[in-house]
């Protein structure tokens, strides 16, 4: 009787956890369907125009271009000067006259490190994103189970990527998007709870894409970054990701 209690426990245990994985999957399903991610295929650059606006200063007009496989280009005008930042998933660039940079300066290795987290922790994204292929990248989700966001009923699935950085998200539990990301990191030698809220979402040539994000840190609103535009397959020359000489 002993050895068939332990059998049946054994038994039950691995149900249960066959059933969390079953539901889990079943979750990361709807998301792809809910987000567009059977387009991705089909896109070979992203254009998006927008703002961003930093709590107590000017607004900054954005401009953002993507190209397969990993080319980004950021452009950012306040008051008239660019910022201009530039990555191809290894190595990066930037002119920033702000901090007197007004040549081409290599990126720091910390700096293309946080912006490559940045870019694979992206739930929305097209080409990359964190819940495709998550088991053969090496990373691991739990589902935590059900909570409350601001009056809506969301999943908490805590990931943990293979270097140990850990990102919680938050799917709305009817319409399987992610409404929220929370993690920690290091900003300026201090330990910051960075969250970003998504909202406003459209559907443009099929894929879904929140045209707001806020962005708070320790929970006090810094940013927010709102899109006009998204325009999918114009040509890009790969001249624009070049580092000038």
């Amino acid at each position: 009787m002993k050895k068939l209690l332990i059998f049946l426990l054994s038994f039950l245990s691995v149900g249960i956890l066959m059933a969390q994985d079953m539901k889990l999957g079943e979750l990361l399903e709807k998301n792809y369907k809910a987000v567009g991610l059977d387009m991705s295929a089909k896109i070979q650059t992203i254009k998006s125009t927008g703002k961003m606006s930093p709590q107590g200063s000017p607004d900054l007009l954005v401009t953002s271009i993507k190209k397969l496989p990993n080319l980004a280009y950021t452009e950012m005008e306040i008051l008239g000067t660019k910022i201009i930042a530039v990555i191809d998933g290894k190595n990066g660039w930037m002119i920033n006259p702000f901090i007197g940079a007004f040549n081409p300066q290599d990126m720091t290795p910390e700096m293309i490190t946080s912006s490559l987290n940045d870019q694979r922790s992206d739930p929305f994204s097209i080409w990359n994103n964190p819940f495709v292929k998550w088991e053969q990248n090496g990373n691991k989700i739990e589902l935590v189970g059900k909570e409350d966001l601001s009056g809506t009923q969301v999943y908490n699935l805590k990931m943990t990527f293979k270097d140990s950085v850990v990102v919680d998200y938050y799917m709305d539990v009817s319409k399987f998007v992610i409404l929220k990301k929370k993690e920690k990191k290091m900003i300026e030698g201090q330990m910051t709870q960075i969250e970003i809220r998504y909202s406003d979402f459209r559907t443009v040539d099929g894929v879904l894409t929140p045209f707001m994000s806020e962005i708070l840190n320790n929970g006090q609103s810094t940013l927010v970054y709102t899109i006009d535009k998204i325009e999918f397959n114009l040509p890009v020359d790969d001249a624009t990701f070049k580092k000038p000489e």
